[in-house]
């Protein structure tokens, strides 16, 4: 087919099949392989507590283990960005799959906390493949108009597979060997066999690194088809990010870069992020040492937090593009002033309320965690320049996260568990108002 031929939505039918196949595609491909890496991601908040247990380990050791991931998280986010818009979007996933798979195997075999470390770090470089590169590819499949009511369904991904590796995790370490162990100060504690959950997690990645292997493909234009923005009747782009050299990929990245929307979403997303990985990585351990649950009851309670965020995620989503006409910013300032009222409900809640509170956080966070790292990094980033534009600002977010074990674990030695909600409160109202500054805001594609 000729280059300059176009092709529109409606007007050739099998173009229309062929293109609903593929979208359905990377879709599902997609979503397999960030869905796919919290399987390796949440291993660690639910074998935490037992490690801990078993090796005599306080919160400052451990949250050394989380820093070097979050860290390499960070770094990788601006690398593999952009990266991620000139090698394209399935090179990129395969390699970030198959190192993780690695990371978490060996994990397993690990008893210090400089191999663990060592370990987790390049986990966490490992892991800041995906969502780069899990943007950009539906950046090329889905145009502005639709992102809102496809991005919803599709942004349970991450919280579905959350709420899954969380699941399997703490089915695993519920149902696993127990064994005595003699700590270095000479007492005995009983603890099972964690190891298991990194094991299981790395196996069920391998079989999803090959579906998604098989199902997806970067962009259209692979499998012959007219670009998303020809399809859709609108002028097309004269120069596509994979073949562009260098010095066109870097005067992208300093396109990108210099959209101030961009950046309010990167700030945004640094608060955010330091919020959801707080109880992403924190709240197993809480629920085991402060509320006295069971290793394997603290992690299902941790389910609920992901649960109740794909809900929030299609929500926040369709209500950004029915309601609010593509604008991202209303819902989600809304969403995050509701932050602020759950984590206080949540640091009072009794026993008995912690599931609903956990619930509340869960919704309110993953909504809007959802339409600034996401929708609204395809909106203000473009077609051509969205995988940077995510890089860049699940990078800040990132950092947000490196700093937060560190933060954490200061502000409750000095302060208590009460001191560290408050903190998360003042981030959510500091995130509302930086959101409220785009509020008529709407980005193109």
């Amino acid at each position: 087919m000729a280059e300059h031929q176009i092709i529109t939505e409606g007007i050739n039918p099998i173009i229309d099949r062929k293109y609903k196949i593929w979208r359905i595609r990377a879709f599902w491909g997609t979503w397999l392989a960030y869905a796919g890496f919290y399987l390796c991601r949440k291993t660690v908040a639910v074998a935490q507590p037992a490690y801990m247990d078993e090796f005599g380990w306080k919160a400052i050791d451990v949250g050394i283990i989380l820093s070097g991931y979050l860290t390499a998280y960070a770094i990788g986010q601006f690398i593999n960005g952009i990266l991620g818009d000139k090698l394209g979007s399935r090179i990129m996933l395969g390699i970030g799959l198959v190192l993780t798979i690695l990371m978490n195997l060996l994990y397993g075999f690990s008893y210090t906390i400089l191999f663990m470390f060592i370990l987790w770090t390049v986990n966490g470089y490992a892991q800041s493949f995906g969502w780069p590169s899990v943007v950009k590819g539906m950046s090329n499949w889905f145009s502005v108009r639709e992102r809102g009511k496809i991005m919803g369904p599709w942004g349970t991904c991450y919280t579905a597979g959350d709420a899954v590796a969380t699941a399997l995790a703490s089915f695993v370490i519920g149902i696993a060997a127990v064994k005595t162990v003699t700590r270095m100060d000479g007492s005995t504690i009983d603890v099972p066999e964690w190891h298991w959950i990194f094991w299981i997690a790395a196996f069920t990645l391998v079989v999803i690194t090959a579906i998604v292997m098989i199902l997806f493909r970067n962009k259209p234009e692979d499998v012959g088809l007219p670009d998303i923005t020809t399809y859709h009747r609108q002028a097309r782009e004269q120069t596509e990010a994979s073949k562009s050299s260098n010095i066109e990929l870097w005067k992208n990245t300093k396109d990108v870069l210099s959209r101030g929307p961009v950046w309010v979403l990167g700030l945004t997303y640094f608060g955010i992020k330091f919020i959801r990985y707080m109880f992403m990585l924190w709240l197993p351990t809480y629920l085991s040492d402060v509320r006295n649950f069971d290793y394997d009851i603290a992690g299902y309670n941790a389910v609920f937090l992901s649960i109740a965020g794909v809900l929030g995620t299609f929500i926040a989503s369709w209500l950004s593009d029915t309601v609010f006409r593509s604008r991202r910013a209303p819902i989600s300032v809304i969403m995050l002033l509701g932050l602020a009222c759950s984590i206080y409900f949540f640091g009072i809640a009794p026993v008995s309320l912690i599931p609903i509170a956990v619930a509340m956080v869960g919704f309110l966070t993953y909504g809007p965690d959802f339409v600034v790292s996401a929708v609204a990094v395809m909106d203000f980033g473009s077609r051509k320049g969205a995988s940077t534009a995510a890089g860049f600002v699940n990078g800040m977010g990132s950092i947000g996260a490196a700093i937060m074990p560190t933060i954490v674990g200061l502000v409750e030695m000095l302060w208590g568990w009460g001191a560290v909600f408050y903190l998360l409160i003042i981030f959510s109202l500091i995130c509302a108002g930086l959101m409220a500054t785009m509020w008529n805001k709407v980005g193109t594609d």
